[in-house]
């Protein structure tokens, strides 16, 4: 599998950023970056949600600002590729490089909380359905209007952004080695690898291969380039999984963890646990009673 570059074509003798909304069988299912800061909003669509090393479920209402070579994706759930014309991911996707309105523009005083927002958003930021449904007005009405009244409209939007509140996606020590490697297909591809594979019994030797390096060598780049070990990485996609089979299956904790590529549930309940604090049935439970 190779890693995926995207290169974009944000500006046009018409356009200094691209725009549009998309209804697709399900979104673009290979992890991949691109030099653009990406804005996503998901009007209808349900799956599993990866920016850097986050890993979690998202579904309808759900909105995402990327910044410039963060490796990321949207995985549809498995009924969206079942060629069901009724169900269709629906989507309003935005793409614009830092200096669409000039090189200078967000650094004025006015523009100080966009500036803060777009600096953070290397890791990834996520917004609340609440607030996003609040914003979907003008997020459609970029797609409906023309010329200086889109340029208008994304400045508003991202203003308005920058003003609610919001979660970092990706950890600091992912985006701060991340963007300090001179080798982010690599990596990307790593990741590709990983998430498409998460289900199987992945070896450091496996993934080393994979690589075209020898174990210990893999291990050095890979905790160089992303701050963490192997292991914990893998475990970070498996278990961001398996919460979200916790929340829409009834399978037993025990067909999620083998679901999830763990071959005793025992090491996958310590492993769950590590990562979100409480183990999978509290998981569950907690769940369940919020809902």
């Amino acid at each position: 599998m190779e890693p995926k570059f995207l290169q974009k074509n944000t500006r046009s003798a018409e356009h200094s950023f691209f725009c549009k909304y998309a209804e697709v069988p399900h979104t673009y299912d290979q992890f991949h970056y691109h030099k653009e800061y990406e804005l996503l909003y998901t009007l209808e669509n349900k799956g599993t949600r990866f920016i850097g090393d986050s890993v979690e479920s998202f579904a309808f209402k759900d909105l995402v600002l990327i910044g410039p070579g963060l490796p990321h994706y949207w995985q549809s759930d498995k009924e969206y590729y079942e060629e069901n014309p009724l169900l269709t991911a629906k989507v309003v996707l935005v793409h614009f490089e830092i200096d669409f309105v000039g090189n200078d523009f967000f650094n004025v005083p006015e523009m100080k909380n966009v500036n803060a927002m777009l600096s953070k958003a290397n890791r990834g930021i996520h917004f609340s359905a609440e607030h996003a449904i609040q914003l979907e007005p003008i997020i459609t009405g970029l797609i409906a209007n023309k010329g200086w009244r889109q340029v208008i409209d994304l400045i508003e939007i991202l203003s308005l952004m920058s003003e609610k509140p919001y979660t970092l996606l990706a950890s600091e020590g992912f985006s701060e080695s991340y963007h300090g490697s001179n080798n982010e297909e690599r990596i990307t591809g790593i990741y590709n690898y990983m998430i498409k594979n998460h289900d199987t019994n992945i070896s450091l030797n496996n993934i080393a291969n994979y690589a075209n390096m020898n174990p210990a060598a893999f291990c050095r780049y890979f905790k160089k380039a992303t701050s963490k070990t192997f292991s914990d990485s893998l475990n970070d996609i498996r278990v961001g999984i398996a919460c979200k089979k916790l929340i829409n299956t009834e399978l037993s904790i025990a067909e999620i963890g083998y679901a999830c590529g763990y071959q005793s549930i025992s090491y996958f309940n310590r492993q769950f646990k590590k990562v979100k604090k409480v183990n999978p049935s509290e998981y569950r439970m907690k769940y369940l009673v919020n809902k």
